[in-house]
């Protein structure tokens, strides 16, 4: 019976059955939309947990944050039997590094740093070379099969030396010590290669003092199983208390681990040394798969439903022969699985076809081969399923009542059963309402985001990360530079606004009273605040008079948070030989993105050979004076950065960079919008279709009548208006309560306008209208006679 029901789907398709190629259409594109976001989900949920031992892996974290320094990990290490081994690393700081392999230079991928005991805790599998023990030494380097490919063309590159070039750690002769398979797609923790600490400590003598606030390093612990982590936690507390000064205890507050499986969807998405997930961006996908799935589902079912109502004599006629429910449900099995079969084979070709398009939009490595693997296997056969339960099922308590003389008069069409295909195409208008609602407060959520002043001159400016040596030569390159004549300003920063770079905890004494207080720090110029257009409120800004380094200026949020009535009668107490003294307040803007409140911030004036960044306001009309401007600058670049590659970023293009992910988000909402709508369209024009044909006899009589055109178009497009208002009305407040807590994510907020609704309810009346008009438009025109003819 199934091989018989393929050739007759196969037939009816190549005939060109309209009802049937919507249909078969609509479910390859909502099965390819659920295909490829299932994956997409699962490879997300797995995040972490490719790593062997997973369960028993753990991040140190205290209130105060995740960095430990090396002299506060001294009383952790081979001090607790239930650690197995523990960890320390950190990601390299450079903005940029590079590899030099002969006279080849190379962009080196993401570097992490990390001590001996780092393959203990994460196990890696190699390709070539030996984990064991191979960061102690300090010329070791570990590579990926991808970066060896990229620098050697090869992976047998065991023994081959490597020059390591990085801005903040100077230049490093290493040797690649061991090649390891490139990293799963569900890895937490990305990375291109590892160097040893100890290749840093060669190479900068201040990287690991023994201090207890050189907080630089990320902790992962590894746990003997079945380890009570309370108890450990305890432990922990207590030798760290018994050993640190008062003031780092203050600082760190209560020490506790966190899983490490747990950390994708549970901490910052600005960790540096982990990737991070959105658990409401995965809600929000999963809510859209499932939205897409129940469209082509009902289109499914209205569908089949007028196809059983065109067949209702035969239905009668098997019944009259005797034909009991279990031989209509296998016979509905036979008729519904062929076509899930060919939709899911179709649907598979669709993701294939548009997989280098959607790893780009969704930022992923997925290949084919990848998703033809048990996992789709999986899901297809859910998919299958579903499809095959809801719609036989729904199908099956549709007609099992139908006796068979009401068939064989073929009188399906009236009654309870009509208003049950209409409730389900309200269901299918509601939720495309919905959808189109959802994906314009996104856009305008971004857009808002994105035009939102962030309180300081953005426009026009370029910022050079001064490489190398060249820090050291500040005064002499900010001279080079002050005398291009398309240069406007020039002032000195440790590092781009926009990024939370440099957290501070320091001691403040505010009026007699002492405390300990954290806060973003920035070294700047004293020119910095007139540079980028930032008012000092209170007291005085910097000048060149001032102390350097021993002064602050805090924004007006940090004044309040610590509690600072009168700035002369506070001073910070954690310099040495410091006054400490906070001379102004500068008022507030936002330093990071909108994602976050403004939060306290510090500024120190900084002798300009300590300062990295230097920012440039450029006084350009065009873009021939732009590129004009930018042959100078790199004159002067060449001419102090050695080897170091022509590096510069545009500022507001730098901010902009930081709602990448928002914007990717969005366009992501918005095809599940448009692949919704189109999937609705082609259940609504199946639908009109089958009302058009059933109708057809009554269109005749009407048209012979004396019935003009626009009255049949009008008989016939009425009720779908209706549907659209009903739905509107069912959609305006489930979209209004799921976008007002999507909102709820962001710390600066569109509002949620009328004319969003009433634009959606508008659009969705267009698209209904246009869709049902061509059919009814085929319909009214066609000739009486003909119609009169139809049996």
């Amino acid at each position: 019976m199934l091989k018989h029901s393929l050739k007759l789907i196969a037939r009816q398709l190549f005939k060109g059955n309209r009802q049937l190629l919507l249909n078969v259409l609509g479910l390859s594109v909502a099965f390819a939309i659920v295909l490829f976001l299932s994956t997409f989900i699962l490879t997300e949920m797995r995040r972490g947990k490719t790593v062997a031992n997973f369960e028993n892996i753990y991040r140190l974290k205290s209130m105060e944050g995740t960095y430990w320094s090396s002299r506060s990990l001294k009383e952790f290490e081979n001090k607790f039997p239930e650690i197995r081994s523990m960890t320390k690393l950190h990601p390299n700081w450079s903005k940029t590094s590079f590899y030099e392999v002969g006279q080849q230079q190379y962009q080196a991928g993401k570097i992490i740093v990390a001590d001996t005991h780092f393959f203990d805790v994460f196990n890696h599998e190699t390709i070539v070379g030996n984990l064991s023990n191979v960061l102690a030494v300090k010329d070791n380097i570990v590579i990926t099969e991808a970066e060896a490919k990229k620098v050697f063309g090869k992976t047998d590159v065991v023994g081959k030396g490597i020059r390591f070039m990085t801005a903040d750690f100077g230049v490093m002769d290493l040797t690649v010590a061991a090649v390891i398979k490139d990293l799963p797609q569900e890895a937490m923790m990305k990375f291109d290669a590892i160097i040893p600490v100890e290749a840093l400590n060669n190479n900068v003598s201040w990287y690991d003092s023994d201090h207890w606030g050189n907080s630089r390093y990320e902790v992962f612990i590894s746990l003997q199983p079945n380890n009570p982590i309370a108890e450990l936690e305890e432990k922990l507390n207590s030798a760290f208390l018994a050993a640190a000064p008062d003031w780092a205890k203050t600082d760190k507050g209560e020490i506790f681990l966190k899983s490490y499986s747990s950390l994708y969807f549970s901490e910052s998405g600005e960790d540096k040394v982990v990737s991070h997930g959105s658990s409401n961006q995965i809600r929000t996908l999963g809510t859209i798969m499932l939205i897409v799935f129940l469209l082509a589902i009902i289109n499914f079912i209205n569908l089949n439903t007028a196809q059983k109502i065109k067949q209702t004599k035969n239905i009668g006629i098997h019944k009259t022969l005797g034909a009991n429910g279990w031989d209509s449900f296998v016979r509905m099995i036979s008729e519904v699985l062929p076509v899930l079969i060919i939709t899911f084979g179709m649907a598979i070709v669709l993701v294939g076809l548009s997989l280098p398009w959607l790893n780009n939009l969704f930022g992923t490595e997925f290949s084919i081969s990848g998703l033809l693997d048990i996992n789709t296997l999986v899901v297809g056969t859910i998919i299958i399923a579903l499809g095959l339960f809801l719609s036989t099922i729904f199908i099956s308590l549709y007609f099992q009542r139908v006796k068979p003389y009401e068939a064989l008069k073929n009188s399906m069409m009236t009654g309870k059963k009509e208003y049950l295909r209409n409730a389900l195409l309200v269901v299918q208008f509601t939720l495309s309402i919905v959808l189109v609602i959802g994906s314009m407060v996104v856009y305008k959520q971004n857009m808002y985001m994105q035009n939102q002043t962030m309180g300081f001159k953005k426009d026009n400016i370029l910022y050079l990360p001064l490489r190398n040596d060249m820090n050291k030569q500040t005064k002499a390159i900010k001279q080079e530079l002050a005398s291009i004549s398309e240069v406007s300003a020039i002032t000195l920063a440790s590092h781009p606004l926009g990024k939370s770079d440099m957290g501070w905890g320091m001691s403040l004494n505010n009026a007699g009273e002492d405390k300990r207080i954290s806060y973003e720090a920035m070294m700047v110029e004293e020119n910095f605040f007139d540079f980028f257009g930032l008012d000092i409120v209170e007291g005085e800004g910097f000048s060149s008079s001032s102390i350097r380094e021993h002064e602050h200026i805090f924004n007006q949020f940090a004044v309040k948070e610590f509690g600072i009535k009168n700035i002369t009668e506070a001073r910070i107490t954690s310099y040495d030989n410091a006054s400490g003294q906070i001379i102004g307040v500068v008022k507030d803007f936002n330093f990071q993105s909108l994602h976050h409140p403004i939060s306290p911030i510090g500024f120190i004036c900084s002798e300009p050979e300590n300062l990295s960044i230097a920012y440039l306001n450029l006084n350009v009309s065009d873009k021939k004076q732009l590129q004009t401007a930018m042959n100078k600058i790199e004159t002067v670049w060449d001419n102090f950065s050695g080897d170091w590659p022509f590096e510069y970023h545009f500022l507001d293009q730098t901010l902009d960079d930081l709602y990448n992910e928002d914007q990717k988000f969005s366009k992501i909402f918005l095809l599940a919008t448009i692949l919704s709508v189109f999937i609705g369209c082609l259940g609504l024009l199946s639908t009109v279709i089958f009302i058009a044909e059933m109708r057809i006899k009554e269109i005749g009589i009407r048209k012979v009548n004396g019935a003009k055109i626009t009255e049949i178009l009008t008989m016939l497009n009425k009720d779908f208006i209706k549907w659209v208002a009903i739905a509107f009305v069912i959609a305006t407040p489930l979209a209004w309560f799921a976008m007002n807590k999507w909102l709820e994510n962001f710390a600066y907020k569109t509002t949620l306008s009328w004319w969003i609704f009433a634009l959606a309810g508008v659009l969705a009346l267009g698209i209904a209208l246009l869709t049902v008009s061509w059919q009814s438009w085929r319909a009214a025109t066609r000739n009486p006679v003909e119609a009169l003819r139809y049996e």
